[in-house]
């Protein structure tokens, strides 16, 4: 998994040794049995690393394993992520798994997008129709009540890990929702289109489905009469995209959105990395066709790849067919495993020719990250394989904003 990491100084060479000697081990390991061996030691090093609340070890870890070792790198960074999300949980006599998941919402407004404190109607909505359509029979659940931007979720492992625990005992004890204080959290950015994700907690007594499409037609259901269906995450997401956003409609007022399946905290965040891609093309898209009254069949995108020590990121410059000036622009962001060997500019086409843009201009060079030195935002290419500011047309009826 490639994600860029600055070197750390670590509090113990002995242990980052360690776990760099057992993530190697797992990588290289030919049997089940083997990976049961090396997955115990590795979690129970990871465990103590989030006890002592201090993540400079960890990093340095990943940070050797990931010039070394690829594959023990994408092997610890899987096992720091399931030791922070996920668990077991013993209250008295009662044994739990326990696991923090994530709800992403892809979503578009010209005006504000809304984050922060929930209204307890909408949590209460939200809950049950996570109760009813996602979770299996005996699953108990707890939300955080705020709707986070990017920039408000935890930062490291350490911060990561307390919510999670948070999240678990809420579940576990009933608590039914998380408060958090708005003042704690970051300042939200304002862009066009966006991500916000609900984060809640879920346990259930250790062994038992979590899920609703793992209960299958063996007496996983408490309700005899539909102990004999199943059903598939196809149609679970289905029914959940329907009613959650419903549920979801009254905080979204003016605004587009689409509902993605609950999923572990990691995994979910992946999946929105991914698919806040092409949807961010369609939201730009949609954008300058209403704003500008133009069909997309007379857009113009040009795209270009963006390195620092490697490729980082594609920019796409939005323009007229008949000018040069790019009216917006927006980041295609390399996320998980793809590199300069990854088809992305295949993808980015496909994208753009769904929304009806049939005119694209790939430019060859190398460009360096760059952003404007006034307002900090990034630059983008035009067609002269020139890297300019997006500049809105004046006589646009919407103010100036960036793109995520």
């Amino acid at each position: 998994m490639k994600k860029l990491r600055v070197p750390h100084r670590t509090k113990s060479a002995r242990m980052v040794q360690e776990l760099v000697r057992l993530a190697a081990g797992l990588a290289s390991s030919g049997s089940r049995v083997e990976d049961a061996f090396w997955e115990n030691r590795l979690a129970a090093k990871i465990h103590a690393q989030l006890r002592t609340g201090d993540d400079q070890n960890l990093e340095a870890a990943l940070d050797q394993l990931y010039d070394a070792d690829p594959g023990g790198y994408s092997e610890f960074m899987y096992a720091i992520e399931a030791a922070i999300e996920c668990g077991v949980f013993t209250r008295g006599d009662h044994t739990y798994d326990v696991l923090m998941f994530a709800v992403p919402v892809l979503t578009w407004s010209r005006f504000s997008i809304p984050s922060g404190p929930m209204a307890e109607s909408v949590l209460s909505e939200l809950r049950g129709q996570l109760q009813v359509r996602v979770l299996a029979d005996d699953a108990r659940l707890a939300l955080a009540d705020c709707l986070f931007s990017p920039d408000q979720l935890p930062r490291g492992y350490r911060l990561t890990h307390e919510l999670a625990r948070k999240l678990w005992s809420a579940a576990v004890t009933g608590q039914r929702d998380l408060h958090m204080n708005p003042q704690q959290l970051a300042e939200t950015g304002r862009f066009l289109s966006d991500t916000r994700y609900l984060l809640g907690g879920v346990a259930v007594p250790q062994g038992k489905p979590m899920f609703r499409w793992q209960q299958g037609d063996t007496g996983e259901h408490k309700d005899s009469k539909v102990s004999t269906l199943q059903f598939s995450k196809e149609q679970i997401l289905h029914a959940w995209q329907t009613h959650g956003t419903a549920a979801l409609l009254p905080l979204f007022q003016g605004c587009a959105f689409e509902l993605l399946m609950p999923d572990g905290f990691f995994s979910a965040w992946r999946a929105a990395d991914r698919l806040a891609r092409p949807y961010s093309v369609r939201a730009t898209v949609d954008f300058l066709e209403t704003t500008l009254s133009v069909s997309p069949d007379r857009l113009r995108a040009v795209i270009a790849p963006f390195y620092d020590q490697w490729l980082e990121e594609y920019r796409i410059g939005f323009t007229l067919k008949d000018r040069d000036n790019v009216l917006y622009g927006i980041i295609w962001g390399l996320v998980g495993d793809e590199d300069e060997n990854t088809d992305s500019v295949a993808q980015i086409e496909a994208a753009l020719q769904e929304c009806g843009v049939t005119q694209t201009l790939l430019l060859q060079e190398h460009f360096l990250l760059e952003y404007c030195e006034e307002c900090g935002g990034p630059l983008f290419p035009n067609a002269d394989g020139e890297i300019v500011h997006a500049e809105f047309p004046e006589e646009g009826e919407v103010a100036p904003i960036h793109l995520h």
